[in-house]
This record gives structure tokens, C-alpha cells and sequence, in this order.
């Protein structure tokens, strides 16, 4: 499962990656995204939470890359990912990031990353 929302008022960009997505999940989390950039402000924030991801075997690559890409062009400031005890998702997560280019800070719960995220 993948579900993608932006809070408009702390300008960021929330981001649940939960089970085992696949195709048709990356298919509406492109959809989802450009309709959460269209209401934040540039540069924001991303929140990606990937506690209760299980793998990303089932995800196409490509197709994954637009997503990041997206991002990329909407000029998002800096990434908080939330990993709990997920540390082989975390690891395939960072895999992917660095591929496209950036990295994300770590946290272990989501009230740490949303603490992170309020550092300006």
C-alpha cells in the first residue's frame, strides 16, 4: 500500500509505504503526488513513512524513479524517513534515494521525524 497526502499547513509531503507495493501502486502514487505537490509550497519538506514496508521486490524500478523525479523538480528542501525496526526496507529505501540522487535523515518513530522536519 501506498498513500501519499501533503500537509498544506507544515508544508510537507507525507508519504505511508506499508506491505509489498507494486505496480498498481506506484501507478497511483504518481497520480497522488502530482496532486500533493500542486497544494504545498516550494521548497518542502518529504515525511516518508516505511515502518510497516516489507519489501520492495514487487516495485518497478522505473516507475518508482518518476516518482523521485517529480520530487526532484518540485525542489524538495529535505527527506525524514521514518524507519522503526524496518531496517532491510530502510536499507532498500536508501538504495533507491541514492540512485536518485539524494539521501533522507532517519528517525524511529514518526514524532521523531515530525520533530526533525520542525528544525528549520
Amino acid at each position: 500500500m501506498v498513500r501519499i497526502a501533503p500537509d498544506v499547513g507544515r508544508n510537507f509531503l507525507l508519504m505511508e509505504l506499508s506491505g509489498r507495493p507494486g505496480p498498481a501502486d506506484v501507478a497511483s502514487a504518481i497520480e497522488q503526488v502530482r496532486q500533493a505537490i500542486a497544494r504545498l509550497r516550494s521548497p518542502f519538506d518529504v515525511l516518508s513513512d516505511v515502518r510497516e514496508l516489507e519489501s520492495l521486490e514487487d516495485l518497478p524500478q522505473a516507475e518508482a524513479r518518476r516518482i523521485g523525479e517529480l520530487l526532484a523538480k518540485a525542489k524538495v528542501r529535505r527527506v525524514v524517513r521514518v524507519v522503526g525496526k524496518s531496517s532491510s526496507a530502510a536499507i532498500q529505501m536508501e538504495r533507491i534515494a541514492r540512485m536518485l540522487g539524494h539521501s533522507a535523515h532517519l528517525a524511529f518513530s514518526r514524532e521523531e521525524a515530525e520533530l526533525l522536519l520542525a528544525q528549520r
